[in-house]
């Protein structure tokens, strides 16, 4: 490749860096138009949650959903699950009636 070109192709990857950093860090948000609250220039704490907060206030939901006959006519086929009983209080203890196993040794088993 030739001297000029290189340099040419050089120049215009570091505009084109240099662009894209510019509006990343300059243009990243735009102007919130919040109903809550409006920041002010140099209260920047918690302007995404409010943001946040703003977009699910202005969520509408469509209710007609629910009166439409197709929904109407769905069927409820659930199961009604029975109770069981509990079990014992501490499942760690040892059972009435059974021989609590010896202390444990030390080692190595002995082989006879």
């Amino acid at each position: 490749m030739k001297s000029s070109t290189k340099t040419t192709l050089i120049g215009i990857a570091i505009v084109v860096i240099a662009a894209a950093g510019y509006f990343y860090v300059e243009g990243g948000s735009p102007a919130a138009s919040s109903t809550l609250v409006q920041s002010q220039a140099g209260n920047q704490v918690g302007t995404a949650e409010l943001d946040l907060l703003n977009q699910i206030e202005s969520l509408r939901i469509d209710t007609s959903l629910f009166s439409d006959p197709g929904y109407l006519s769905l069927t409820d086929y659930s199961v009604q699950i029975p109770s069981e009983s509990v079990g014992r209080p501490n499942p760690f203890a040892p059972l009435s009636g059974t021989v609590a196993p010896a202390s444990s040794q030390t080692g190595a088993p002995r082989l006879p």
